[in-house]
């Protein structure tokens, strides 16, 4: 079944603004990935697909498949849904360097690998963008999240690495920053630095209770 025109009628409900439907191969729906505003409460909008769902389409689907990724215009901190990092491998090669970013929200773990060449400032790049793919993973969108810049410098007298991050949703485009202190290196202060910015815009649900 091609869930296409649901995706987008879903996307024109009050809040939504973008849906993703995962299906598995008999065509039954597996997850629905939900991209809102912060402006209603989720058990709202979970309430509306679901009623959309069965008095449109004839489809009956749990709460549970629903998985609401809520973007908070204030920017105030929102510590419902924070993506820490579980793990961080490099592996070297004579000109090229491979890095996976494991991250972990509760007992789940989301990954996602990135490969390029072996410099200094392009090794905070990479284990930037690999975890900007991990992130996504978690959110279950693709392509919303891309880096903008990131480099090093000093401030207090300790290194320091900045990124800036754009997230795109809803036709809009929003530059996210972070910043972490350089402690083991410079690929973990990269991941660390990304993930200050994406988790003080960004709170997810992955079910609705």
């Amino acid at each position: 079944m091609n869930y296409k025109d649901i995706e987008e009628f879903l996307s024109n409900l009050k809040s939504v603004m973008s849906c993703r439907i995962i299906d598995d191969n008999k065509g039954s729906i597996q997850e629905i990935h939900i991209l809102a505003d912060s402006s209603r409460n989720v058990k709202q909008i979970c309430r509306d697909i679901q009623s959309v769902l069965i008095s449109r389409y004839q489809i009956d689907v749990d709460y549970k498949k629903i998985s609401i990724a809520q973007v908070n215009d204030s920017f105030a901190f929102n510590g419902d849904y924070r993506l820490k990092i579980n793990s961080l491998y490099l592996e070297n090669r004579p000109n090229t360097v491979s890095v996976k970013v494991v991250l972990q929200f509760d007992e789940t773990l989301f990954e996602a690998t990135e490969t390029g060449l072996k410099t200094d400032r392009n090794l905070m790049r990479l284990s930037s963008r690999a975890t900007l793919k991990a992130v996504e993973k978690a959110l279950g969108f693709d392509d919303c999240l891309l880096l903008e810049d990131i480099e090093s410098k000093v401030f207090a007298n300790k290194e320091m690495v900045n990124c800036a991050v754009n997230f795109m949703y809803g036709g809009k485009e929003i530059v996210l920053c972070g910043n972490s202190f350089v402690e083991h290196s410079k690929s973990e202060a990269a991941v660390k630095a990304t993930l200050c910015a994406i988790n003080r815009r960004v709170a997810k649900h992955s079910s609705v209770n």
